[in-house]
Formats: structure tokens, C-alpha cells, sequence
């Protein structure tokens, strides 16, 4: 029974892999083709939807530390981007435009969602390094974290997920997304989620190789 139970796990991470990768794959596919983008745009809130499902239906540890995870990064991740917004102070100036869909507080409830995506990714990346010390294991997602960010930014800027005042984007921006990765990955290490395999390093990858080849192609 226990063997079943195993290959039907491992089935189950396969397939959560397969749409990992495939639909990051057509969605830049989509976004390379200019007579495409319009419509894949539209579909970003519809992908991070996606990917946020296919993390939590395919873990199999235990599901209240996942909700508890979730509900904590992103709580913390809304707010912290209101106050951004709101203020200037954290990330610098900015403003969401409208590819990430309905907001509150000028701020689309998407991010708390991409905060969770984001953590959990980098999170069991690094925990398949198998680094015992959480700081440093935060510390060293942390830096995925805003080598990602690099890539992402000037993305964003060009498909209307959020604008920088000026159009510079300010080294305040990196700081803060560090500072405030390492916190939400100490409070993931802090947890203990269960490490699903390939899944995290598949999720993280794949947004990078997305966001990376936008970058060399603008």
C-alpha cells in the first residue's frame, strides 16, 4: 500500500513539473510574438493562479503548516507592498499597472500570491542543497531572490505589472526585496514544509529562464 501511495505521489509531482515547465515555456513563447502578447498578457493572472495551485495540490506533507506558510507570506507580502506603494519608503516610488488584475489598495491581491510563489521556489531550491543552518540558507535565497528581480524588473516595466517614477528602478528596490526575502524564508525554514522534489527548483528556474531571456530579447 505504501508503495502506491509513493508512485502515485511521484506521478503527481511528474505532472506538476510537466505544467510547470510547459506553461512557462508557452507563455514565453507567447510573449516573444508580438501579435501574441496582448493575449498572453491578459493571462498572467491566470498563470501565477495556475502555479499557485499546482504547489499546493501537489504537496504531501502536512497541509496546516502549508496553509499556515501560505496565509503568513502572503499577509506579509500584500502589506508590505501596500506600504511600498503608500509610502516610497520601502522599495522606492512605484505603481501597479494593469496586467496583474483587481486590486486593493491600489495594490492587486496577485502579489501576495507571487510573494508565496517566490518564497516557496526559492525555499526548497535551497533546501535541496540540504544546508542545515536556516540564516543561511535565507541569506543564500535571498540572493536567487534579487538575481531574479534584476531579471524581472525591467519586464515588468514593459508589460504593465507595475512602473518606477522616472523609469529607473532604484538600488533601495534590491535592499528591500533582500531584506524582506530573507525574513519570509526565514519564517519558511522556520516551519519545516516538507521538501517536494524537483518542484521548487523546477517553479524557480523556469521563472528565471522566463524572465531572463525577456531581458535579453527587449
Amino acid at each position: 500500500m505504501e508503495g502506491q501511495i509513493d508512485k502515485a505521489d511521484l506521478k503527481i509531482k511528474k505532472v506538476a513539473v510537466a505544467i510547470i515547465v510547459i506553461f512557462h515555456l508557452v507563455g514565453l513563447l507567447g510573449f516573444l510574438i508580438p501579435t501574441a502578447q496582448p493575449y498572453f498578457i491578459r493571462m498572467v493572472p491566470f498563470h501565477l493562479l495556475l502555479m499557485f495551485f499546482v504547489i499546493i495540490f501537489s504537496y504531501n506533507g502536512d497541509i496546516k503548516r502549508l496553509l499556515l506558510f501560505v496565509s503568513g507570506v502572503f499577509i506579509c507580502g500584500f502589506l508590505v507592498e501596500v506600504l511600498g506603494v503608500k509610502t516610497g519608503k520601502i522599495f522606492g516610488s512605484y505603481y501597479y499597472g494593469t496586467t496583474l488584475g483587481f486590486k486593493i489598495a491600489t495594490v492587486p491581491l496577485l502579489m501576495g500570491v507571487n510573494w508565496v510563489l517566490l518564497i516557496f521556489s526559492a525555499g526548497q531550491m535551497i533546501k535541496s542543497l540540504k544546508i542545515r543552518n536556516g540564516i543561511v540558507a535565507s541569506l543564500l535565497g535571498g540572493l536567487c531572490l534579487i538575481t531574479f528581480d534584476f531579471f524581472l524588473e525591467p519586464i515588468a516595466m514593459k508589460f504593465d505589472y507595475w512602473h518606477w517614477d522616472w523609469h529607473e528602478i532604484p538600488l533601495q528596490n534590491y535592499v528591500a526585496w533582500f531584506i524582506v526575502s530573507v525574513i519570509l524564508l526565514k519564517f519558511y525554514y522556520a516551519l519545516g514544509l516538507k521538501q517536494q522534489k524537483y518542484i521548487g527548483t523546477t517553479m524557480y528556474v523556469s521563472q528565471l529562464i522566463f524572465f531572463v531571456v525577456l531581458y535579453m530579447t527587449r
